[in-house]
């Protein structure tokens, strides 16, 4: 009769305990995001860099702006994807023989990041995921006019280049203000793809018919961007437990 007694003990308590376990689950968190970022892009082509008639700026100027949904467990680990509007593109100031003259190639795109994120307790973060940017225009522009010869057509600069590329992105940053429902958090995001962005090598934006590299382009064009990031982070959800038990998402009001 002990025995028997000392084994539903033990098994009330190990269902209380479970039931607590189970109870106390962490609390998920739904978030929206608008955000922006400002900063470089660079065309990464060693024979451009290695080219002494051509001066390759670093400093092309990248805007990209916003959103992103992210799903949030507990207060460290969030899982989401990013929705941007890019520009971005490469300058160059070219010597062509004491006929020195600028050239531009510009890009927008539209970018789907999705990521990985980790918050830490006093507010700062690292993210690490990936970029699909799929090309929606370009334009090329020369500074001097009536060149002899004459510029190469540039009606379709982007038949030059890929559609699409694929980059590996890092960020990491801080939340200058936060309360229960809102995050404001500023940081610096890294992206760099690793494909070419002229397949096969097929294409050199500085060969443009008047001014005409000694070497072939022999070598990749990788597209890479430094940003700064503002965003603004708004909670408008979590799923919790309700009083029967179950877990439901509950939006807030």
């Amino acid at each position: 009769m002990k025995k028997s007694i000392y084994l539903l003990l033990i098994f009330a308590f190990l269902f209380q305990n479970a039931d607590a376990q189970r109870r106390k689950q962490t609390i998920k968190w739904f978030s929206i995001a608008a955000k922006v970022g400002y900063g470089n892009s660079v065309l990464l082509n060693i024979d451009n860099i290695d080219d002494k008639h051509v001066d390759f700026n670093y400093l092309t100027p990248s805007l990209s702006y916003g959103g992103r949904f992210t799903f949030t467990i507990g207060n460290n680990l969030g899982f989401g994807a990013d929705a941007l509007l890019s520009s971005f593109g490469q300058q160059y100031t070219i010597d062509n023989n004491g006929d020195i003259y600028e050239k531009e190639l510009k890009i927008k795109s539209l970018d789907i990041l999705p990521f990985f994120r980790y918050s830490g307790e006093k507010g700062g973060y690292f993210e690490l995921g990936g970029k699909f940017s799929n090309i929606k225009s370009m334009t090329l522009t020369n500074s001097i006019s009536n060149p002899n010869p004459p510029f190469r057509p540039t009606d379709n600069p982007a038949a030059n280049y890929a559609s699409k590329f694929t980059s590996l992105v890092l960020g990491f940053g801080v939340a200058v203000y936060k309360n229960e429902r809102l995050d404001v958090n500023l940081g610096t995001r890294f992206a760099y793809s690793f494909t070419d962005f002229t397949p096969g090598y097929s294409y050199n934006v500085v060969d443009d018919g008047y001014y005409i590299p000694a070497k072939d382009i022999l070598s990749d064009t990788n597209p890479l961007s430094i940003q700064f990031i503002l965003e603004v982070n708004y909670y408008f959800a979590f799923w919790g437990d309700a009083t029967c038990g179950k877990g439901r998402l509950m939006l807030f009001k």
